[in-house]
C-alpha cells in the first residue's frame, strides 16, 4: 500500500492534529502476507469531517490516508463504506466490541493494490470519542475553523473580519 505524489503536485500539508493516537495493528497485503504495523490516527477541529491515518511498518515509507470521521465511527458497529475504503467490525457482534475484545478492519484499495488493516476496536473507539467531544457529530459545519482550513489549503490569508 503506497501513495506517492509526484514532486510539486498534491494538496497543501495537512493541519497539525489537535489530537492523535497510535494503535498496534496488522496489515494484510493482497490477502497474502500479514505484517505488524502501527496505525496512527490524527484529528483537527480545523478539518472536522476528516481523520488522518498513517500506517507505519518500520520497513517501508509510511502510507497516509484521509477518511471521513463518520465512516470510521459507523464502521465500529456495522459495515460501512464503498469502493476504495471499507470499514467493518470483527467479530460483528456489538456486545463483544463494547467489551473491548473486537477489532475493526479497514480495507483500502488503490491502483497499487489492496490492503486490509486490523486495529483494536477499543483503541479506535477511544480516539473517536475524543474527537466527538471536541466537535460533536452534526456540528462540524458550525465550527469556525473550517474557513481557516480552507484558506490554508488554498494558500490564502484570512482577514480579521473572516473574509479571504
Amino acid at each position: 500500500m503506497s501513495h506517492h505524489t509526484p514532486p510539486g503536485l498534491g494538496p497543501a500539508p495537512a493541519p497539525e492534529p489537535d489530537m492523535s493516537c497510535r494503535c498496534k495493528g496488522s496489515a494484510t497485503l493482497e490477502g497474502l502476507v500479514t505484517v505488524p504495523v502501527i496505525i496512527a490516527f490524527g484529528y483537527t477541529a480545523a478539518d472536522p469531517y476528516a481523520v488522518r491515518m498513517v500506517v507505519e511498518t518500520g520497513v517501508t515509507p509510511p502510507a497516509r490516508w484521509v477518511f471521513a470521521r463518520d465512516l470510521l465511527t459507523e464502521g465500529l458497529s456495522r459495515p460501512a463504506g464503498l469502493a476504495d475504503v471499507q470499514v467493518w467490525p470483527v467479530p460483528r457482534r456489538p456486545r463483544r466490541l463494547r467489551a473491548g475484545r473486537g477489532t475493526v478492519r479497514i480495507r483500502v484499495s488503490s491502483p497499487g493494490g489492496t490492503t486490509a488493516l486490523t486495529v483494536q476496536a477499543a483503541c479506535l473507539q477511544a480516539f473517536l470519542d475524543r474527537t466527538l467531544e471536541r466537535v460533536a457529530a452534526g456540528a462540524e459545519s458550525t465550527e469556525p475553523h473550517l474557513d481557516d482550513a480552507l484558506a490554508s489549503w488554498l494558500g490564502m490569508e484570512r482577514r480579521d473580519d473572516g473574509a479571504v
